[in-house]
């Protein structure tokens, strides 16, 4: 039996090689084998994974954040197609998101996950702009929660609670845009805060964005702010780590498995936390694409 092993260096305040050190003290001891790709440079964690052999593994584990995952889903779905080795996330990020929608939260819960080989089918949704197309596993963000994730950046040294720094900055600027939605072939126009296209029910951490959300009923869950004055962002803000902010009439939950997204002017975007790419965008979801250790 033989893993890759793909870390991330950099995550969680530059413990990824800890962790990869303890992973490979663990596979050690189970006389697991394993191969060790360390990422380098930004991009190469895709670089790795679209190099991969996969017919000669077992079982892929990522050590990282919600990022890393990011980078070896579009590395793998790229060199691959299709793919049925399992994921393993081994979660040492800023967020760590996703992985609670696999009832990990410890790296010792991942570990055990992986020894175990308890595995499930997970939901993907792949987006296009202009002329590229990418793969997410947790959640595309549009507006207001993309503006935030680009002012979290400076703050990534704090962990989760950079998102909420870069909450409170980008209220000091909100806007609302025009867009116009088609879902499943349905149009609706809003002046809108933010949209959160949603695979999963966690962001930046601890917020409960899409607190229906499940990732293996092949469905988007796509939830929208619509025009709201600083004082009603900053009242409603805090009921987010409880998902009870989709019960307020500012807020409207629509799901499907085909989302496009028109704006009166490029928006940015931040899918599974990474900061790149702008509206106009095309949104679907692959049912049961990936197979991950949960």
């Amino acid at each position: 039996m033989i893993y890759a092993v793909i870390v991330n260096p950099n995550a969680g305040k530059k413990k990824g090689l800890q962790t990869a050190e303890i992973l490979m003290a663990a596979l050690k001891k189970r006389k697991l084998q394993y191969e060790l790709f360390v990422s380098h440079r930004p991009g190469q964690t895709i670089d790795h994974a679209i190099s991969l052999d996969t017919s000669r593994y077992e079982g892929i584990l990522a050590i990282g954040g919600d990022g890393t995952l990011f980078e070896v889903i579009n590395g793998l779905l790229r060199g691959n197609g299709e793919l049925s080795l399992p994921i393993g996330l081994i979660p040492v990020g800023t967020g760590n998101s996703f992985i609670k929608d696999l009832n990990i939260t410890t790296r010792e819960e991942a570990f055990q996950a992986v020894f175990s080989g308890r595995t499930k089918s997970v939901d993907v949704g792949e987006f296009t702009y202009g002329e590229n197309s990418w793969f997410f596993a947790n959640l595309l963000g549009i507006g207001f929660v993309s503006n935030v994730a680009y002012r979290a950046r400076k703050y990534k040294r704090l962990g989760a609670m950079s998102y909420i720094f870069g909450v409170l900055e980008e209220v000091a600027v909100l806007k609302a845009s025009n867009i116009e939605m088609i879902i499943d072939g349905k149009k609706y126009k809003r002046e809108a805060v933010f949209v959160e296209v949603c695979n999963s029910r966690y962001t930046g951490g601890n917020m409960k964005m899409a607190p229906d959300a499940l990732i293996d009923d092949g469905l988007l869950d796509v939830v929208l702010m619509n025009k709201s004055s600083r004082l009603e962002l900053i009242r409603l803000f805090p009921s987010i780590f409880k998902g009870r902010h989709i019960n307020d009439e500012k807020l409207e939950v629509f799901r499907g498995r085909e989302v496009s997204i028109r704006s009166n002017c490029p928006l940015p975007l931040t899918p599974d936390g990474e900061t790149f790419g702008e509206t106009p965008i095309d949104i679907r979801i692959h049912p049961g694409k990936l197979t991950m250790y949960c």
